[in-house]
């Protein structure tokens, strides 16, 4: 039997962003459904954020879906912004037993939630929370009130596929919505791993199922260096949603870059980096750190990437 086995992919910077604006998400996204497509992997679940995403696939071999889509993203960064994009690391994990899988598609859901960007998984666009038990007919939905009303637009081509108005495949079309709703068995169910709290709970039930398996925890989804605490309040709603990146990108590559002449953010220099950076505080009251990781570029040096400079980055 094929695709057998459950992975979570992570990649993240811990400089700059991997993501600015919404056609920097579309791309990803689209990359990552043709790629599926390509090295028959099952999306199961999926978010993508400013400075890194999760990925959770059913597959017996992940290594060239996750190359590719690792370099393509990278040469469409450096085409669009002339720049490399930030240094990146990732990591790979299983998951064994139908508690861990399903703790590792939860947490990967809440992701935005537990950065403080959305108060619930459904709210936030670039993810796939919005695939499951959401259809009329849906296997295990009640009756045929779905729990997302979902608006998609049809752009009808040779391959009859779906897309939004901005060119995004529509995730129902790639993402294995069927197997994942399978694994929760119903959509109250989802809707439990949805909203419950982190905590020892988990990690005991998961101990319970499988001992000889690591349970999956908030600290363990999460890419290292991580605020745990701010995640934990973040999930409880006792923090206050952070303003988007990609709203303050907007502002920075539609507004702020053309006043100032260059064709990209990677071309300002640090007197005018340093004037966009207190315009945003002002404006937004970020903190100076969320600024900054907008304004970051990684520098160019002597040699390139892949060896020569000025060439598309590839994955590190």
């Amino acid at each position: 039997m094929k695709n057998t086995c459950v992975y979570h992919l992570c990649v993240s910077c811990k400089k700059g962003l991997m993501f600015r604006g919404r056609q920097d998400y579309i791309r990803f996204i689209n990359n990552m459904a043709l790629l599926a497509y390509k090295y028959h992997i099952r999306i199961l679940a999926f978010a993508v954020m400013s400075n890194h995403y999760h990925i959770g696939i059913m597959t017996d071999d992940f290594e060239q879906f996750f190359r590719s889509l690792k370099v393509s993203y990278s040469n469409y960064y450096f085409r669009k912004y002339g720049v490399s994009l930030p240094r990146t690391s990732g990591f790979v994990q299983e998951a064994i037993g139908n508690l861990h899988i399903v703790t590792l598609i939860a947490y990967i859901l809440r992701n935005p939630v537990h950065h403080g960007i959305v108060g619930h998984p459904f709210a936030y666009p670039y993810s796939s929370a919005g695939c499951y038990f959401s259809y009329n007919g849906s296997l295990y939905s009640i009756g045929h009130a779905p729990i997302i009303k979902r608006v998609t637009t049809t752009a009808p081509n040779e391959y009859k596929s779906n897309s939004d108005r901005e060119g995004m495949i529509d995730p129902m079309t790639f993402v294995d919505f069927r197997m994942t709703e399978t694994l929760f068995t119903s959509s109250g169910r989802l809707m439990y791993f949805l909203s419950r709290y982190s905590g020892p709970k988990w990690e005991q039930e998961q101990q319970k199922e499988d001992s000889s398996v690591k349970p999956i925890t908030l600290q363990i989804i999460e890419r290292q260096g991580t605020d745990i605490e701010a995640c934990m309040k973040n999930e409880k709603g006792h923090s206050s949603l952070l303003i988007p990146d990609q709203l303050l990108c907007e502002w920075i590559d539609g507004k702020a870059v053309p006043h100032y002449g260059p064709t990209s953010f990677a071309q300002l220099d640090w007197e005018q980096r340093t004037e966009i950076a207190k315009a945003l505080r002002s404006r937004w009251k970020v903190s100076e750190e969320q600024a900054e990781r907008c304004l970051y570029f990684r520098a160019k040096t002597t040699a390139g990437p892949s060896g020569t400079d000025g060439n598309p980055a590839h994955d590190e």
